[in-house]
């Protein structure tokens, strides 16, 4: 059973391209990509997707999310290949996938049951003529939601989230009003400064010095409402800013609007 959305809501933050379930799986050849988001995974038989010089063997219960635009094949390796299929798109694709850390494509061999079943269990509530765009919508979050849940507790990121991704956090955390750098980062987890920056952005979608600059700009939040005595730069300086200037310059960036405007909508 093959769905397809021909009158998509582009304006939508994320829509349905199509969705397949159980579908005979022919080969397949794009050598400029798909123009939208691609999960693909196998119900019965086996095939191979080669993407990026990799061959990705998909045996039952595996899949793969391949991005937008990425040029790959994929074919049978067993008599029958029976498939699952889901493609999306948004204006927003782009940057929800890179919150995710999901790049190029993502390999999935071990998924858990509402991922595996999700195909299964979602695409009879459409069909061509009456999807409704905004439930559409919410389904394509969700999926999202799910590939981010396998990305943090599968048991191949376990360890590394152990041993990079939550010290770090943690060390944020206790020590956001001091000067921190990626220096410290290495010092704590004992591993070199590339490695450190792929892990922890591959887990948080990312950078360590991301994540410490929103903290910092939470804390200033709740200094700027709970403690109206204190100047624009004494809180600056009690979450970690250096200049009064940086400080701005960072609260604006990330809350649209200035600290001291920012408080008085609160007054």
């Amino acid at each position: 059973m093959r769905y397809s959305f021909k009158n998509k809501d582009r304006s939508l933050p994320l829509f349905i391209d199509s969705i397949g379930y159980n579908w005979f799986q022919e080969d397949v050849s794009r050598p400029a990509g798909y123009p939208y988001v691609h999960w693909l995974q196998t119900y019965s038989g086996s095939g191979v997707v080669v993407i990026e010089n990799q061959e990705i063997l998909l045996t039952p219960g595996t899949g793969i999310l391949i991005n937008q635009d990425i040029p790959h094949t994929y074919h049978a390796t067993s008599p029958e290949w029976r498939t699952g299929y889901f493609t999306f798109g948004g204006a927003l694709i782009s940057e929800i996938t890179t919150i995710l850390g999901f790049n190029d494509y993502l390999s999935i061999q071990q998924p858990d049951a509402t991922l595996a079943n999700f195909i299964q269990n979602s695409h009879t509530e459409f069909s061509q003529d009456d999807a409704d765009p905004y439930a559409s919508s919410a389904l394509v979050y969700q999926f999202l939601l799910l590939i981010k849940k396998y990305r943090v507790k599968n048991p191949n990121n376990y360890q590394l989230n152990k041993k990079i991704v939550e010290p770090i956090l943690h060390y944020i955390h206790r020590h956001y009003q001091q000067p921190i750098d990626n220096q410290d980062f290495v010092k704590l987890t004992n591993y070199s400064l590339q490695y450190v920056l792929e892990v922890f952005r591959n887990n948080q979608g990312i950078s360590p010095h991301q994540v410490l600059l929103d903290y910092r700009i939470l804390k200033a939040k709740e200094l700027l409402l709970n403690q109206p005595n204190l100047s624009i730069e004494e809180i600056g300086r009690q979450v970690g800013f250096q200049t009064n200037s940086y400080f701005i310059a960072m609260f604006k960036r990330s809350e649209r609007v200035t600290p001291g405007k920012f408080r008085g909508f609160y007054k």
